[in-house]
């Protein structure tokens, strides 16, 4: 077989390459990149040793360039920072770790809302008016439900179902005192009839 064939499937080794990060396909441009690769190796090879040895030595020492090159690049693009959701060198805080109002995320920790949507395990809630993305604890929430924000972190709000102690914290709070002082009356009526 001619070499054209081989540097021919080369040149689509790469292209196909690049196109892994730009094409959502689950890893399978990358295993065509990986057969076109190797195929452009077998031709090379049956052409002569030395081609076989020189198209090997092209793929080991560039796809890492390559690579390395397109991680770099990749989060710049517009595919890349929509599917990553934030700017690139970005790791603690999101494009959005503040409302529209000003207020911080992590300022909402504490703050009861109601789910909007089914959270599965993620979801919209309402907290003081605004609708939001969020993040169940682990269990289903479904939609109306009263929430309570747990966390904060990386801009993602986690939340969990309200409890009643959440939703009127005074309310649960004097109830627990009654409750404290009726049972030390109860101790002190049994003591004063012992004696």
């Amino acid at each position: 077989m001619p070499l054209t064939y081989s540097l021919a499937l080369l040149a689509l080794f790469y292209v196909l390459l690049v196109g892994e990060f730009f094409i959502p396909s689950a890893g399978m441009v990358g295993f065509a990149a990986a057969i076109a690769a190797t195929t452009s190796i077998v031709i090379a090879f049956t052409h002569s040793a030395t081609a076989g040895f020189a198209v090997t030595a092209t793929v080991v020492l560039s796809t890492p360039v390559v690579l390395v090159m397109m991680i770099r690049y990749w989060p710049h693009t517009a595919i890349g920072k929509r599917i990553l959701n934030r700017r690139p060198g970005q790791l603690d805080e999101p494009t959005e770790s503040r409302l529209r109002s000003g207020e911080k995320r992590k300022d909402l920790v504490g703050r009861s809302g109601i789910a909007k949507t089914n959270l599965l395990p993620s979801g919209l809630v309402v907290i003081d008016g605004k609708r939001l993305d969020a993040v169940s604890d682990g269990s289903p929430i479904d939609a109306g439900t009263e929430i309570v924000v747990i966390s904060a972190v990386a801009g993602k709000l986690r939340v969990r179902v309200a409890e009643r102690a959440d939703l009127h914290p005074e309310q649960v709070d004097v109830e627990r005192r009654t409750e404290s002082i009726e049972a030390t009356l109860e101790s002190l009526d049994l003591d004063e009839l012992d004696e």
